[in-house]
């Protein structure tokens, strides 16, 4: 089983794998994947599987004419980069696809990915520390490309709930309409575990690696295979479950499609001669001022530090070697606590790395679509700003606009492009509109 005993899920895991023309022989242009694969998490949340599946499925798309990324065993601020790195490389393409295997929860109706640096003693920080897998059919969405496929091979319980976590508070979520011509395949139901197989590859992985490749076939055909494949190889046990919002027939393998490439999108690591980056974050609240100019790699250093004083464990290879140069680092914890000052300099640092590769010209909060904002950094601001606050949330997404003088501001930056006339907003984005709302009435 993957993670906690299973594969734990998120929400959605796509793939966008289509002809666009309605002719199966019809080759595509401008097809996109991001791969992820989670496998190395804190001792005793390993998983076996998901690094071979991600490859085995990075290979599969590239067959298939997909210029591919794939990331391995990443840290939530690395999935971030991949994301914004892929969404304007697939930009108005044929096909736009991600894939996750790794740990994921479902809270509270919500589904997210869990990073490998994820704490795992509960979700107190969950939307803080992990993703929330609506993002990723926000980066889907973001391409506009004719097929958006989302693929998500994880469990769709709360597995820590048997371990005495705290669940979020109930937030209220409800199901939302898939958006048009988007199909997402979770590898089992809600409330489910995702089993690992008897094999190398995860029984949804094994179906995929089957079927994806079938000629002149349906995506929804190929998919009804995959489901089946499921269902048979764990005894019934798991059941592959659909949304999908098509409106033409896409065709995963085309006649003889031009191969594509897969290229890694690694972790930022240390120079080999980095010190500590701050040697009073254990006693000191950090400023942004001191995070300005920290490229990804000393974001990440500076986050970890604050563990490693605890003794955390590192699973990264790199994140080891570097912290046992230091003569006071003891590896001995799986997880660890830390004081409300350290986990405040945690919280600030993340917010640089979660933004270091987004787009910031015209953005109020460049990161608005990312995180919670506070109250604190809203209140105050002058209502010219809220309203350009509010609108940049639907703008990064591609709404057009009515009101002229709405369109021409956001028409003046390269990252807008009007496409919908309203926009689904995820769950962070949602609050954040609702946020700054209150403070423009």
């Amino acid at each position: 089983m993957k993670g906690f005993g299973a594969r734990t899920v998120g929400t959605l895991a796509a793939l966008a794998l289509a002809g666009v023309a309605a002719l199966p022989s019809a080759h595509a242009e401008g097809r996109h994947a991001l791969v992820i694969g989670n496998s190395s998490y804190r001792p005793g949340y390993e998983l076996r599987n998901p690094i071979a599946d991600a490859r085995a499925i990075a290979q599969q798309f590239s067959g298939l004419g997909f210029e591919v990324t794939i990331v391995e065993d990443s840290d939530l601020a690395t999935v971030q980069r991949a994301l914004d790195d892929f969404v304007p490389k697939a930009i108005a393409g044929d096909a736009a696809a991600i894939y996750y295997a790794g740990h994921g929860a479902m809270v509270d109706g919500r589904s997210f990915m869990l990073p490998v640096d994820f704490s795992m003693a509960s979700f107190d920080q969950l939307d803080r520390e992990a993703l929330d897998t609506d993002r990723l059919k926000q980066a889907l969405s973001s391409t506009h490309a004719d097929l958006k496929l989302l693929l998500f091979d994880a469990c769709r319980n709360n597995p820590l709930e048997s371990r005495g976590a705290r669940p979020l508070e109930s937030a209220g979520a409800e199901a939302r309409p898939t958006l048009e011509n988007m199909f997402v395949a979770f590898s089992t139901t809600q409330g489910a575990v995702a089993l690992d197989g008897q094999g190398d590859h995860s029984p949804f992985a094994e179906g995929l690696m089957a079927n994806i490749k079938r000629a002149d076939t349906r995506l929804e055909d190929v998919m009804y295979e995959v489901r089946k494949h499921v269902r048979d190889r764990t005894g019934g046990r798991q059941t592959v479950w659909i949304e999908q919002s098509l409106n033409k027939p896409f065709y995963l393998a085309a006649s003889a499609p031009a191969a594509g490439r897969v290229t890694a999108l690694s972790v930022p690591e240390p120079d080999a001669g980095q010190g500590l980056v701050f040697a009073d974050s254990d006693r000191r609240r950090l400023t942004p001022d001191r995070l300005a100019g920290l490229d990804a790699a000393r974001l990440r250093l500076a986050r970890n530090e604050i563990f490693a004083r605890h003794g955390l464990i590192f699973r990264d290879k790199a994140l080891a070697a570097h912290f046992r140069k230091f003569a006071w680092y003891e590896a001995r914890a799986a997880d660890v606590t830390l004081t409300d000052l350290e986990q405040a300099n945690v919280e600030l640092i993340r917010k640089f790395e979660m933004v270091d590769s987004a787009p910031s010209a015209g953005f109020v909060f460049a990161d608005s679509d990312r995180r919670l904002l506070d109250a604190g950094e809203v209140r105050g601001l002058p209502k010219q700003q809220l309203r350009w606050a509010r609108n940049e949330i639907y703008a990064r997404r591609g709404r057009k606009f009515k009101i002229k003088e709405v369109s021409d501001y956001f028409q003046q930056f390269d990252w807008y492009r009007p496409q919908f006339g309203e926009v689904e907003l995820t769950y962070i984005e949602q609050k954040n509109v609702d946020l700054i709302r209150k403070f423009e009435n």
